[in-house]
């Protein structure tokens, strides 16, 4: 896989491209689906704190249970 040097650490191109689909995941959770986005949100998140973007994917699932949690208690 693809590294990309940030910093002093270095991170997977994929796990960094997982991490922002998890993040946009999240965002739709807020407004659409909340239960599949905020799903794909978590489980993405999950997968992209294991690799070695970790701080992207803590994002990607607190967005994606805040905007499932916020939606379901709205409606």
């Amino acid at each position: 896989m693809a590294e990309k040097e940030v910093g002093q650490e270095r991170t997977d191109a994929s796990a960094l491209w997982m991490a922002w689909i998890g993040i946009a995941a999240g965002i739709m959770a807020f407004f659409f689906a909340p239960l599949f986005f905020g799903s794909v949100a978590v489980v993405l998140g999950l997968i992209t704190i294991f690799s070695k973007a970790n701080n992207l994917g803590w994002w990607a699932v607190i967005l994606g249970v805040v905007g499932a949690v916020a939606n379901w208690w709205f409606y």
